[in-house]
């Protein structure tokens, strides 16, 4: 059974182990952040493509029409509340991806689009990348390819922890350090969760 066990441990780790490891550096790179506000602004690329509003459609219309004429598969579609008018009564909106996220306007009586967009850096497309999960509304199929994987990952660092305690206590739950550590790890986990609630 422990060899079983053993291969099991070794093999979700292995499939695991790229976007484990991604976890754990976007996890440091966090860490040294500055708070949000005290960021530098990032500076847009600005341009304006040539657009006419189809008749009769909806502002969400609008917005869903925008998304497939700028040709962005890897943004979902702007929720509802987030399709709002400007003080021009201008209708604009945000696009939301991996790669960075884009500002349009829709400048109707010019017959145009004011398109501003904005890339992410290295590790901060990871970060999207590890926040994205089922859940999100990805159309995309390099997206949901994503998600599917970040889950199986949860999945696996489950049973990678699961089979782990198995084979410890299959084979030396004597062990001091062995019972210093788990019960370092169980009790840390059990304080932090009663001071947080």
């Amino acid at each position: 059974m422990n060899a079983l066990v053993k291969k099991i441990h070794m093999y979700a780790g292995l499939l695991s182990f790229s976007i484990l490891l991604v976890f754990g550096l976007i996890g440091s790179y966090a860490m040294f952040l500055p708070h949000p506000e005290q960021r530098p602004r990032p500076q847009p690329n600005e341009i304006f493509v040539a657009y006419s509003v189809p008749p009769n459609l909806t502002d969400q219309q609008v917005a869903d029409h925008v998304r497939e004429t700028l040709q962005l598969s890897m943004a979902p579609p702007v929720p509802p509340p987030a399709v709002r008018r400007n003080r021009d009564n201008n209708l604009a909106f945000q696009f939301f991806q991996p790669t960075g996220w884009t500002r349009v306007t829709v400048l109707e009586k010019e017959n145009k689009l004011r398109v501003e967009t904005f890339r992410n850096r290295i590790m901060q497309y990871l970060n999207v990348l590890h926040e994205t999960t089922v859940r999100n509304r990805a159309t995309d199929l390099r997206v949901k390819l994503w998600t599917y994987y970040n889950e199986f990952s949860i999945w696996t660092l489950l049973l990678m922890g699961s089979s782990g305690v198995w084979l410890w206590l299959s084979s030396r739950p004597g062990h001091r350090w062995a019972q210093v550590f788990f019960a370092a790890g169980t009790a840390s986990f059990a304080a932090l969760y009663f001071l947080s609630r």
